[in-house]
């Protein structure tokens, strides 16, 4: 059975692991709450609720970005992926899991409108170490 903890884990890219670090949780408690056997606390689910919300709004602003400098159909649209959590902390996300959220968020939403994406290494080309500075800048 899924809990509305592990739902809104789903929906953020988090893995246990990952969700364990971000709430400052151990991995057995995570396991609980993602099971259903203990309610995960209000506290705990408004901060998976707003980690959500960042990637929802960074998935728009990302499509917008790419609307603003290219038409649809204009070429495969670069999109660089963290690769490690070290790293994603370093551009405004608690861990891999949720920047590929994002940009998966973004991938779909860009797709229905015309765009092609392809996966780089964050930072692999010019285009991608732009986007990264264009994220840090709205953080």
């Amino acid at each position: 059975m899924a809990s509305l903890f592990s739902l809104l884990c789903h929906v953020c890219g988090l893995s246990q692991r990952e969700s364990a670090a971000f709430l400052d949780a151990r991995e057995d408690t995570i396991k609980s709450w993602s099971s259903g056997r203990r309610q995960a606390p209000d506290g705990v689910i408004g901060q998976l609720a707003e980690l959500a919300d960042a990637i929802d709004a960074a998935a728009d602003r990302l499509v917008a970005a790419v609307a603003d400098n290219a038409p649809p159909g204009d070429g495969v649209i670069e999109l660089g992926v963290a690769s490690d959590d070290a790293e994603a902390q370093s551009i405004g996300w608690p861990c891999v899991g949720a920047h590929r959220a994002a940009l998966g968020l973004a991938v779909a939403r860009g797709m229905a409108e015309g765009y092609t994406f392809a996966i780089v290494p964050r930072g692999s080309t010019v285009a991608t170490a732009a986007a990264a500075d264009v994220h840090d800048l709205h953080q």
